[in-house]
């Protein structure tokens, strides 16, 4: 069942057109990636999607009860503990606020080490916090908050290994929980990997793809890379 969709979307900046006639849907249960180039206009478009733009044209029908929405900019008090603040975004978000212990059993049932390592960011004030480390705590915060809708804004950009195994492990307990992830990056092999199907932003438009394979024949490329290049010759 699609919880979200994009009809024709269309929006420009003054004197610079970003995207002409989107369409993209995401399904219950399902996570999907949206590949692109920097200013591409990935995070324009989750803004659009979470109302914090207005489209110039087309439609979005979005069903979600309860969403979450990870931006790529990320400013967390400096003096507190990373699990204070976690509160503070369940508190701001999640419809049921669920005990620490909760989401550490939570997450022990994905991962006994993601759980461990958690919890001991969670200890942490946000200025000791390296940039990885602070962007992993808020992408695995909002998986755990049981929201049907997460949009998720580059959430392994400057993130260790480790964590980036850990952030798409908790992506997909989440969608077999339920949930629809939109996520987007410009690692292609992650989300060729990770992701059910993913869409290409490139020259204004969305370009769907159902597999690697697919994305490799479209634009005549021998890896994920160089069909990435080619999309926006």
């Amino acid at each position: 069942m699609k919880i979200l969709s994009l009809t024709d979307l269309t929006f420009s900046y003054p004197a610079r057109p970003l995207f002409d006639s989107i369409n993209l849907h995401v399904a219950r249960g399902e996570a999907v990636g949206l590949l692109g180039m920097n200013g591409a206009g990935k995070t324009t478009l989750f803004d659009l999607i979470c109302k914090l733009k207005a489209p110039q044209g087309g439609g979005i029908v979005n069903q979600a009860q309860q969403q979450a929405y990870l931006t790529q900019v990320l400013t967390p008090p400096p003096l507190l503990r990373m699990h204070e603040i976690g509160k503070l975004i369940r508190l701001f978000n999640a419809r049921t606020l669920p005990r620490a212990d909760e989401a550490l059993t939570r997450l022990a049932r994905w991962s006994a080490p993601l759980a461990k390592r958690y919890a001991d960011i969670g200890q942490k004030r946000a200025a000791t916090c390296s940039y990885g480390e602070v962007r992993s705590y808020f992408t695995l915060t909002l998986l755990l908050m049981e929201c049907d809708l997460i949009i998720l804004d580059e959430p392994t950009a400057g993130v260790d290994p480790e964590f980036r195994h850990f952030i798409w492990l908790g992506i997909q307990h989440a969608c077999r929980e339920g949930a629809a992830v939109l996520v987007s990056s410009h690692y292609t092999e992650e989300i060729a990997q990770h992701c059910h199907r993913f869409y290409m932003l490139a020259n204004r438009r969305v370009t769907a793809f159902e597999s690697a394979q697919q994305f490799l024949s479209h634009y005549d490329a021998h890896s994920l890379d160089d069909a990435f290049i080619k999309a926006f010759v």
